[in-house]
């Protein structure tokens, strides 16, 4: 058996691991997993997802591979939280604020992304409640977001807003605010805001650092704007061929699509190729 080129592997999940009806092939994920480990790889899955969507996910890979959650904000190991980087709840409600004086309507399409619930409002369209249901099962519908408990870490803000106005929306609220934001978008309609400095290379150089693996023994996959840091930060990066051009133009290699097992044919031919079995 001969060593892979990397001792770590990160991949993005929606556009990326998963098809365009969110699934994946377990069995064969399992396979891969397997291979992955007897040459000592580390598998961690980098998603703006939260970490209570992502454990129902990979419910039955839980003690194998780790999370790096809500576009960083949130690192899970073994099983288990291990660092939360969060916004105040002043912040989080100075931020709709300034949406409601700014961008008239787009704060009813939110959804404030907490560690032990994720909060939007009743008034929400039935649409996006459904959508908001599905990748936040922790989700509350409130009456208003000054009613979010005082308790809980705020690591996320999700709107369905035109990106367009995205970096508009981030240097406009940080000019008039200590706690700084970051607004980012995974290529669909919906922007993230996370706070500023979190992304999900910030959050694989964490798990590196306590795997022992050098960012060049990184393989990174993905498909949308928040996965740039991710990709410029592997030592070697696959955008995925359904990914966005600047994605495209920022990694080093295309892998097929997502509705193709990209990652998986990807790793697969490294695994062969290195005669793992």
């Amino acid at each position: 058996m001969t060593t892979l080129p990397f001792k770590a592997v990160a991949v993005d999940v929606d556009g990326t691991f998963v098809n365009d009806e969110k699934q994946y092939d377990h069995q064969m994920f399992s396979e891969i997993l397997t291979r992955l480990h007897q040459h000592g790889a580390h598998f961690i899955i980098a998603s703006g997802r939260p970490a209570g969507r992502l454990a129902d996910d990979f419910s039955e890979f839980i003690d194998s591979i780790d999370f790096v959650a809500d576009n960083g904000a949130v690192l899970v190991r073994d099983g288990k939280i291990i660092r939360t980087t969060s916004f105040s709840k002043k912040c989080i409600l100075n931020f709709i604020e300034y949406l409601h004086a700014r961008y008239p309507g787009a704060a009813q399409n939110i959804l404030i992304s907490g560690v032990k619930h994720s909060y939007f409002l009743k008034s929400t369209p039935p649409e996006y409640k459904r959508s908001h249901h599905y990748f936040y099962p922790n989700s509350i519908e409130i009456d208003d977001f000054n009613k979010i408990p005082a308790d809980d870490q705020y690591t996320k803000i999700t709107m369905d807003y035109p990106s367009k106005i995205r970096h508009e929306l981030e240097h406009g609220f940080n000019s008039r605010s200590t706690e700084k934001i970051h607004v980012t978008t995974s290529g669909w309609s919906y922007m993230d805001i996370i706070p500023e400095g979190v992304n999900k290379a910030a959050g694989l150089k964490e798990f590196l650092a306590y795997l022992d693996v050098p960012r060049s023994e990184l393989i990174a996959f993905g498909d949308g704007e928040n996965d740039l840091e991710m990709l410029k930060f592997a030592g070697l990066s696959y955008a995925m061929a359904n990914g966005q051009d600047i994605v495209k133009k920022t990694a080093k290699f295309i892998a097929p699509t997502n509705n193709d097992n990209g990652v998986f044919k990807v790793l697969n031919k490294y695994l062969d190729t290195r005669g793992a079995s």
